[in-house]
Order: C-alpha cells, then structure tokens, then sequence
C-alpha cells in the first residue's frame, strides 16, 4: 500500500569521477523521491546515469567516483554524512540491491545458502540453524524448487533465471524497506523475464517493500511502476504517473524512446529512432542535453539549459516547450 509518508528523498545529487582526463559528470543534480509501497521506475539509454545514481543510493560508488554534492535523505537520515558502520548496518538490512549480472554478483566459490545465511546472520542476530531455515524459506519463497537440495549448490550450477532468483532472495532475505533493482531482467529469456517480473510484483504487495528499478527496458517499467523518472545526460528530464507518461509523453526525449519500442498492434515496417547519441559525460553540449538530438530544438534550447519544471498536473519536464502551447510533440509532419 502506497503512503504519503517519503521513505527516500534525493535532492541536487551529484555523482562525478575524477579521472586523468578530467571530472566526468555521471550524476549531475538529480532529485526524486521515493514514498512507503510504491515503486519508481528509472529509465534512459546506457550512459544516462541511472546505474551510478542507484550506485550512490545504495552508498557503493567506488573510486575514482565521489558524491560531491546533495543530499540522500532514507527515513530522514541524509547517507552521505553517516558513518561507514551506520551505512554497513543499513545496506542489505533496511536496503538492498539486486545488480544486474548474478553470475558475476554471487561468490562462486561458496554455495548459494552460505551466501543467503551470511546476510541473515549478519544483520538478523541469527545462529546458524535458525539462518539456514530462513534461507530455505526465502529460497522457496522466490520460486526455487528443491531449495533444500540447493541450498548446498554452487552458483555455476544454475541457471541464469535461477541465479536471479537466489539474487533477489539474498536481497529480500532481511525484509528491506527499499529494494534496488537494476536491471534485473537483463540477459534473461522473455519467459524468465516474465517470471521474475511477477516474482518482484508479487513480493512487493507481500512484503510492502518500497522498489527502485532501474531498466532501458521500458516494457519492465510499464509492468512494475507507479512513477517514472526519465534520465538523459546524467539528468532527469521528465517525471510523471506511469500510465499519463506512457499514454501523454511532454519531453521529446521520452517520446522518442516510447516511439522506438515495438508494439504488438504496431504494423509499421521499421521503428523510429533517435538521432544521434548520448553525449559523454566529460563532453556535454552547452544548453540543452538532448538538443543536438531533438527536432524541436529551439534557438534558446543551444544556449539556455532548461531547469525541471513542475506541469499543473503534478508531472515534471526539463524542457523549454512548456513555454511554447504552440509546439505539438505529436505533430509527425
């Protein structure tokens, strides 16, 4: 159940690497939040920022990158001025993550129950007997036949599907608050994937737990989320109800990504596409990201970079065609 209580709240977030050739902006002033039950949806081509952004939550940016600004606010506790031991308490109890390769995330020299038992017992004051009867519950619990045969198997004796099952399993294994997810689906086959959409969807109205998922995938997004926030060039450049989003698009950047997914109604031989491609973050254009890219380009959108202007309906878009009502995104000419 959704409430209006906000477990997290990210304001002006700032995530860059500091390398030999320069700062490299990953993150650059994002804010979003995140309330009890509901989950948020990130999307964006690779190189938007979205994998660093859920990195910086989940408190795990390794150097060269550094949160240089911002604040990331989880139960009214900003994370980045906790100490090391606060953030060790709370990564993997009150949250957790579900990164996108399980062969590479699970140790494959330990068996998959040690692994489950390890977080238990870490965080849950469990002994060892009561931690393996937890796993083999959580292991059942996400959908894991003969779990108590697996628990004693290594990771390599699995499949992708189940590797991800076992992923999400460690990560649920304390009851989280908040479940990260980024990109849980990739490299799965579209059966599997369906699978573990509705093992997360199910475990969400089960557990309550509050979702941040992250996907270029904007079917996955469709399936699971409430709210959609849309990144490009380490910004948010639209935020809104998934289904007025989806179904009314006010940045040219979500509507293009909406019109380059195939659609099973859609007989149109070849897909639109976006010209062009994701700035790099040590290199961006001036004003608007996206204008290099965008057919609506304006001569303010080269040399004025748009803020994130709040709609009457609640949505948010970073763009200047909110000040013009003459422009229709939906124009095809």
């Amino acid at each position: 159940m959704i409430t209006q209580e906000k477990l997290l709240e990210v304001r002006d977030l700032k995530t860059y690497f500091m390398t030999d050739r320069g700062t490299t902006r990953s993150v650059d002033g994002v804010s979003f939040n995140i309330k009890h039950g509901e989950v948020l949806g990130i999307v964006g081509e690779s190189g938007s920022g979205k994998s660093v952004t859920s990195y910086s939550v989940m408190g795990v940016v390794d150097a060269p990158g550094k949160i240089v600004g911002g604040e990331i606010l989880f139960e009214g506790k900003d994370l980045t001025k906790i100490s090391k031991k606060e953030l060790r308490h709370l990564q993997g109890n009150s949250i957790s993550m579900i990164f996108q390769e399980p062969i590479t995330s699970l140790n494959p020299l330990l068996k998959i129950g040690y692994q489950i038992s390890e977080n238990i017992i870490l965080h849950q004051s469990m002994n060892k007997r009561m931690a393996k009867q937890k796993s083999i519950e959580m292991l059942k619990k996400v959908g894991i036949p003969r779990a108590e045969e697996l628990y004693y198997a290594y990771p390599h004796e699995l499949s992708g599907g189940m590797r991800q099952r076992v992923m999400i399993a460690i990560a649920l294994s304390c009851n989280p608050k908040l479940l990260i997810a980024d990109e849980p689906t990739t490299a799965l086959d579209v059966t599997i994937q369906a699978q573990i959409l509705t093992l997360m969807k199910n475990l969400r109205f089960d557990l309550n737990t509050s979702v941040m998922i992250i996907s270029h995938d904007l079917g996955v997004i469709a399936e699971l989320a409430d709210r959609v926030l849309v990144m490009y060039a380490g910004q948010v450049v639209e935020e809104g109800n998934v289904f007025e989003l989806f179904k009314a698009p006010k940045h040219p950047y979500t509507l293009g990504l909406i019109n380059s997914t195939p659609k099973i109604n859609d007989t149109k031989y070849q897909l639109d596409s976006i010209p062009g491609t994701v700035p790099s973050p040590s290199e961006m254009p001036t004003g608007c990201r996206f204008h290099p890219r965008c057919k609506f380009a304006m001569k303010k959108c080269v040399s004025q970079e748009p803020f994130l202007y709040e709609l009457p309906s609640g949505s948010k878009i970073r763009c200047w065609l909110h000040e013009d009502k003459e422009v229709n995104l939906y124009d095809k000419s």
